[in-house]
């Protein structure tokens, strides 16, 4: 998934090592250079970055160090899976975190038109939340509980909910215009989805592409991404 990108900086967090899992990185294009801005309390990898309104979202991930194992290490896995941390760029300072309902492992995270979309694996099947990340009460700084909205739950993806996702399929998503969220399966095999566009074929590999209006709160299928495009990135690029 492409950095997100506020006030024309791009911003990256998260990744391996402890000092750098926790580190907010900056890059400006200007001067061509990085700093580091901020630390987080959560030393995390494979979180999913977006941004809204002047704030970074850091979404996802496991712990450094905690991704696994039965003890106090792997619930607190868990809960890094579900949770959302805020970093206000302009005022350099670290907002309330916010966790996804329901729990479950956020697969993809993507910004449109003021709101945060989420998407989270509970192993049978999927949720797809809405966060209004437009801020109520203006300025920077602003980490009262009413200067965000609240969570929104939304249609699920149309993917059978019997049929098991297994632990190697990933998506990435990304907004584009307005109203639009296009989810993409980038790596792994979904059985039997196929069977929806009536094929018979299992083993369903990587390119299914999905598309959320949220004007109308329906979800279409798109064209599968060609056989050539594999484990893909998505961004999407205004005119």
């Amino acid at each position: 998934m492409p950095p997100p990108v506020v006030s024309n900086k791009i911003y990256v967090a998260g990744g391996g090592g402890s000092r750098a899992a926790s580190a907010v990185e900056e890059y400006d294009p200007e001067t061509d250079t990085w700093r580091v801005v901020a630390y987080s309390q959560r030393m995390r990898y494979g979180c999913i970055g977006a941004a809204v309104d002047g704030v970074f979202y850091v979404i996802g991930g496991l712990k450094i160090g905690g991704a696994s194992g039965n003890g106090a290490g792997g619930i607190e896995a868990h809960v890094y899976a579900s949770s959302m941390d805020l970093y206000d760029v302009e005022a350099r300072v670290w907002l309330r975190s916010r966790a996804v309902p329901g729990g479950g492992c956020v697969v993809a995270a993507c910004a449109v038109a003021g709101y945060v979309y989420v998407l989270t694996s509970h192993v049978v099947e999927l949720s797809f939340w809405r966060f209004d990340a437009r801020r109520k009460c203006g300025g920077g700084g602003d980490d009262s509980s009413e200067g965000f909205g609240e969570w929104c739950k939304m249609k699920s993806p149309p993917m059978p909910t019997q049929i098991r996702l297994d632990g190697t399929v990933r998506f990435c998503c990304v907004g584009v215009g307005d109203n639009k969220v296009i989810l993409v399966q980038v790596v792994g095999c979904i059985d039997d989805l196929l069977r929806r566009s009536g094929r018979s074929q299992r083993g369903f590999k990587d390119g299914l592409v999905l598309v959320y209006d949220s004007g109308g709160g329906e979800w279409s299928r798109g064209p599968d991404l060609p056989e050539v495009i594999r484990r893909a990135a998505c961004v999407s690029v205004e005119c």
